[in-house]
């Protein structure tokens, strides 16, 4: 289940199914230009592939065409918010596609489940991709699941749970130089709310967060959020159902501080959260009811999410709110806090092109270049910003379905099963050969291996790839067919089963 706010916060009940994703931009090589295939039937907001019927990956649609974006490959989650308003959705699941909106990874969630947060993380000293899986709850709006780490071929190596009997939030998932991981959990405790009018054991949620080990499991640190805010900080209304738990803190992000602490984004006090490890207690709030600090114009922010340091010693915000603005429109900040003096100045914000709250979730990205990227969560879609504010990218997912988070990472996969292929009769005694590789970033061109039989196969022809799968003529009409799927330098990468050239068609 996931849940969609209204306007002043208020949720309403939402199925969920899945998706998630990332994107890439393939390379070319010399020879005969191939062919991009994978057009859905009506409505044209799916991909269909031939030599992978088993995948139907959302289109991605470009509205602003990629202008000197920054390196490396689009990485968003995403999910079906109103299946019963959904008609003919693509399948959910975790999307790796370039800035043409191509896929180039794509694997569908489990039925029943939601995949969130795709993204690239360190582990062990190398590139891995980790996501959370599992079941949304809302009202009020998060899950119960786990996370997963899987490395450059796809295999999951790991699998992060909270302990102490809690169920693992798909909120956020950080993993530490030393190879813990810093995630969160929702618990419904009794708790007094008598200092905002209410009852003496009023049901609460608050937010924990964890460390953990991920070799062992450990619970290395917990921090708790009613032990140290109190509920007369929130700003969500309690629900008028008694017995629905209020979400009083709704933990967001947790970002390691290079001094030992925590950064933590409570969405539903409007505040940034600076926690000490040894004892828990808050060592300062940036924005909210309680701010330590002078907010200068244009830093307030509401139903904030994904506060993260910057190693120039910023803060970035994504403020899903329009406080500070007036205006109809999500944005992205950089903040610089002064801790000392307590101030906070605005040095940066990038604003959605088109007038649009976030109603929930996004994400806000400083890249290496100075671009920024911003996924818009429960607004849908994702906008690369240049330097200067320009708009170097814009796009969407299909209309019915949204992401949690957007990322712009490098990521290199090197999957571990082979390219798939189909062969059939052409037109004018020729032969059509689909190829395809799920998840194989670096291949820039295909070489196909034709003959008339298994044991007798020579390159026919080399084609550029053309997204996802292509499709490439050879000429004559062959038994057999393998292709060879080639880097930007010719060397081969994977070899194809060989298969016989179907009649039918």
């Amino acid at each position: 289940m996931t849940a969609v706010p209204a306007r002043d916060g208020a949720w309403s009940r939402r199925k969920v199914l899945s998706l998630g994703g990332r994107l890439l931009v393939g390379g070319a090589a010399a020879g005969v230009v191939g062919t991009a295939t994978g057009c859905s039937p009506a409505p044209d907001n799916g991909h269909r592939f031939v030599t992978r019927p088993d995948l139907h990956p959302p289109k991605l649609r470009i509205s602003t065409p990629a202008r000197g974006t920054g390196p490396g490959r689009i990485i968003l989650g995403a999910m079906v918010p109103r299946p019963e308003q959904a008609e003919d959705v693509p399948q959910p699941g975790r999307l790796i596609a370039d800035d043409r909106g191509e896929p180039v990874w794509f694997a569908p969630d489990p039925p029943g489940t939601v995949s969130m947060d795709l993204k690239v993380q360190q582990y062990r000293g190398e590139p891995v991709l980790t996501w959370w899986n599992g079941e949304m709850i809302a009202p009020p709006g998060y899950g119960e699941g786990q996370w997963y780490i899987a490395d450059r071929s796809y295999r999951t190596i790991a699998t992060v749970r909270t302990g102490a009997g809690l169920h693992a939030d798909m909120h956020d998932l950080v993993i530490t130089p030393q190879d813990t991981a810093l995630l969160m959990s929702y618990h419904e405790v009794r708790t007094d709310l008598g200092p905002i009018g209410g009852p003496p054991d009023g049901a609460v949620l608050e937010g924990v967060v964890q460390e953990v080990d991920i070799a062992t499991g450990a619970v290395l640190f917990e921090w708790r959020s009613l032990d140290h805010v109190g509920v007369v900080e929130a700003l969500e209304a309690p629900p008028p159902d008694p017995n629905q738990p209020w979400d009083y803190f709704h933990v967001n992000s947790v970002e390691p501080e290079a001094d030992g602490t925590l950064l933590i984004s409570a969405r539903n006090t409007h505040a940034v959260y600076k926690i000490r490890k040894d004892t828990g207690a808050v060592v300062w709030r940036l924005s909210g009811k309680f701010t330590d600090f002078r907010m200068g114009p244009g830093t307030l922010f509401e139903w904030q999410h994904d506060a993260r340091r910057r190693p120039d010693g910023t803060i970035t915000v994504f403020d899903n709110g329009e406080a500070a603005t007036g205006e109809d429109r999500s944005r992205g900040l950089v903040l610089r806090v002064d801790e000392a003096a307590r101030t906070a100045d605005l040095v940066r914000e990038d604003r959605r092109p088109e007038a649009a709250l976030s109603p929930n979730m996004a994400n806000y990205q400083l890249l290496d270049n100075g671009h920024a990227f911003a996924g818009w969560g429960g607004a849908d879609g994702f906008t690369e910003f240049g330097p200067d504010g320009s708009v170097r990218l814009d796009g969407k997912l299909p209309e019915d379905m949204a992401s949690y988070r957007t990322f712009r990472m490098p990521w290199t996969g090197e999957p571990a099963d082979a390219p798939a292929v189909t062969a059939r009769p052409g037109p004018e005694r020729t032969t059509v050969v689909h190829t395809s590789w799920n998840g194989a970033t670096e291949v820039a061109a295909w070489r196909v291996l034709t003959g008339p039989d298994p044991r007798s196969l020579r390159p026919a022809r080399e084609a550029a790839r053309a997204g996802f799968e292509t499709r490439i003529e050879v000429p004559g009409r062959v038994g057999h067919v393998a292709v060879e799927g080639l880097d930007g330098t010719g060397r081969v990468l994977g070899t194809s089963p060989v298969v016989p050239v179907s009649q039918a068609g």
